[in-house]
């Protein structure tokens, strides 16, 4: 090769020299791989904001990244919170009540809704929340009407009084606060305050204390883009009341019969008590008392679904909790209870009072023989 054409100079380094437009190569790019490799950035991206926004939650379903979610337990309580002012209206129903069992065995439709007619009960609440769980924490006011579902389940609602308004109102108080964007504790009374002291029929709904924790545990990394199982939620914590174990209620309703002068296991009163004396006994029997360990797990089948279950201090349920609509915070929860062979079945022998020489079997009227079968629909609403 002639001296004049070389382009390496070994003092001088690399020397360029000019090419002719017909020596260039030209890398082809295919449209159709650029769309693609953008959307799969952009819907990681999403997935990714959607990953490290924190959840929060109505009375009961979820909200994150300016969406609603299901529910991640049914009875137990989440320990997320609000955040601004979300409302919610939420309506459950039972086709068999433990207190107006038993819950009998059933082997036709035709039984079923005879079950329905007689032993169904129904409860309607009323939620507000407000504050930001993720800074100074958050605030729930919940209100159960019991006299609107009493009505509904008569179809007339003959003992209600119109004119006590707040008859069969009962109002709880609840706080939340978070420690980050996944994990979030709450605690709270439900029904702690009876607005209509003179209430005893339709006031009848349980006084619970409660503390859980809730922790999302995210099961995939942004860049995976299959929809399933992308998050689990774990809650743990303590109640009482209707978290109690229906022998423990049973225990400290008697107890609260004696106290009160009623006729019960081993006590006799000089003088028969009241109507209202025998059923508000029963109700300070149910509220509070001894402390529960309770939890529940959700796991997100698919967006907007969510397959649960959960120990209620009583007993395990399962089923699942559903948002049919991405723009509408409505779910519906149906659930499956009583599914543990415990005391809430025929068989089981306890001491109803200290000092009491035999153990006794419960009362047939809180007992079931049957899994029981429960519906819950919500509207969540945030301002």
């Amino acid at each position: 090769m002639p001296e004049a054409n070389q382009t390496i100079n070994a003092n001088a380094g690399l020397v360029w020299e000019p090419v002719d437009s017909e020596g260039v190569i030209v890398a082809e790019e295919n449209p159709q791989m650029v769309i693609q490799n953008a959307t799969e950035a952009i819907q990681i991206a999403r997935r990714a904001f959607d990953e490290a926004s924190p959840t929060y939650s109505s009375s009961r379903a979820l909200w994150r990244n300016e969406r609603w979610l299901p529910q991640i337990s049914y009875l137990v309580p989440n320990g997320y919170g609000p955040y601004g002012v979300m409302f919610d209206v939420s309506v459950t129903g039972t086709d068999c009540t433990l207190g107006k069992g038993p819950c009998e065995a059933f082997t036709t439709f035709d039984d079923w809704q005879k079950s329905l007619d007689t032993q169904a009960n129904g409860s309607t609440y009323f939620n507000l929340g407000f504050g930001d769980t993720q800074t100074w924490g958050g605030f729930f006011i919940t209100t159960s009407a019991e006299t609107i579902s009493s009505s509904i389940g008569r179809g007339d609602g003959p003992l209600v009084d119109s004119n006590r308004i707040l008859q069969g109102v009962q109002t709880g108080l609840h706080y939340s606060k978070a420690i980050g964007p996944d994990t979030s504790f709450r605690t709270g009374v439900e029904n702690l305050i009876t607005w209509d002291s003179q209430d005893f029929i339709f006031s009848d709904m349980t006084r619970n204390f409660y503390f859980v924790g809730s922790q999302r545990l995210r099961l995939k990394p942004p860049e995976n883009a299959s929809p399933w199982f992308r998050n689990l939620y774990l809650t743990a914590g303590v109640g009482n009341g209707e978290f109690k174990p229906i022998e423990q209620t049973f225990q400290d309703q008697t107890q609260a019969l004696r106290d009160a002068g009623c006729a019960t296991y081993g006590f006799t009163p000089t003088n028969p008590c009241s109507n209202e004396r025998f059923k508000r006994a029963l109700r300070t029997g149910s509220d509070y008392g001894q402390i529960n360990p309770i939890a529940s797990i959700a796991i997100e089948a698919l967006d907007g679904l969510h397959i649960i279950g959960e120990w209620s201090g009583r007993n395990l349920n399962a089923g699942i909790s559903w948002r049919p609509f991405n723009e509408i915070g409505l779910v519906i929860t149906p659930m499956i209870e009583s599914i543990m062979s415990n005391c809430e079945y025929p068989g089981c022998r306890v001491t109803p009072i200290d000092g009491y020489p035999e153990r006794v079997p419960l009362p047939d009227a809180v007992l079931t023989e049957r899994v029981r079968l429960s519906l819950q629909a919500s509207l969540q609403i945030k301002f």
